[in-house]
C-alpha cells in the first residue's frame, strides 16, 4: 500500500510539473533572434516568428500600413504594422533617443510579394515591452580639457609655421 502511495505521489508530481512547464512555454514563446532570420531564412519563410527589439529610425507610411525597423543585439529588420499598432509607438531610436522596446509576432517573408521582394515581417501582434526615452548627453570634463589643449597646440603650430614662411619670403632662404 505504501509503495503504491509513493508511486502515485511521484507520478502526480511529474505530470503536474509537465503541465506547469508546458503552460510556461506557451506564455513565454520563443523569441527568434533577427540574425537567425538572415542566416537561415528558409527555416522561417512564411512562418510566424516572434522578435523583440528597439524601434529605430523613421516610421514610413505605405498605403494604409506603416513600415518600421526593429533592432535587436545582432541586426535589424523591417516590420509592417497597421495604424492602431503605430499609435502605440512613442519613441523611435535615433541620436539622443532610445526607442520603444517592442515584441512583435507576425509572418516572416524572405521575398515579400507585397513589398517588391523585400525581407520583412507582417505584424499580427504588437506590444510595447518598455517605453523609450530621451538620452541626456553627458559632457566629460577630461575630454573638454583635452580638446581645448589640443586646439591651443594646433593654433600655436599654425602661427609658428606661418611666421616662419613669411620670414623666408621677406629675407630669402634661411641658414
Amino acid at each position: 500500500m505504501k509503495r503504491t502511495q509513493i508511486f502515485l505521489a511521484v507520478m502526480w508530481s511529474v505530470f503536474s510539473g509537465v503541465a506547469i512547464t508546458s503552460q510556461n512555454i506557451k506564455n513565454t514563446a520563443y523569441i527568434t533572434p533577427i540574425r537567425a532570420l538572415f542566416e537561415t531564412p528558409s527555416l522561417y519563410d512564411g512562418k510566424e516568428v516572434i522578435i523583440k527589439g528597439e524601434v529605430i529610425g523613421d516610421i514610413i507610411r505605405d498605403g494604409t500600413d506603416y513600415w518600421i525597423n526593429i533592432k535587436d543585439e545582432n541586426g535589424f529588420i523591417g516590420v509592417i504594422i497597421n495604424s492602431s499598432q503605430k499609435e502605440k509607438i512613442r519613441y523611435t531610436g535615433r541620436y539622443k533617443m532610445k526607442g520603444d522596446i517592442v515584441k512583435v509576432s507576425g509572418v516572416y517573408h524572405l521575398h515579400c510579394p507585397l513589398h517588391l521582394g523585400e525581407r520583412d515581417i507582417h505584424a499580427e501582434k504588437f506590444e510595447i515591452i518598455e517605453n523609450g526615452y530621451e538620452v541626456q548627453e553627458v559632457m566629460r570634463t577630461d575630454k573638454l580639457i583635452g580638446s581645448v589643449v589640443l586646439g591651443m597646440i594646433t593654433i600655436f603650430i599654425l602661427l609658428y609655421s606661418h611666421k616662419k614662411s613669411i620670414h623666408r619670403d621677406i629675407y630669402g632662404q634661411q641658414s
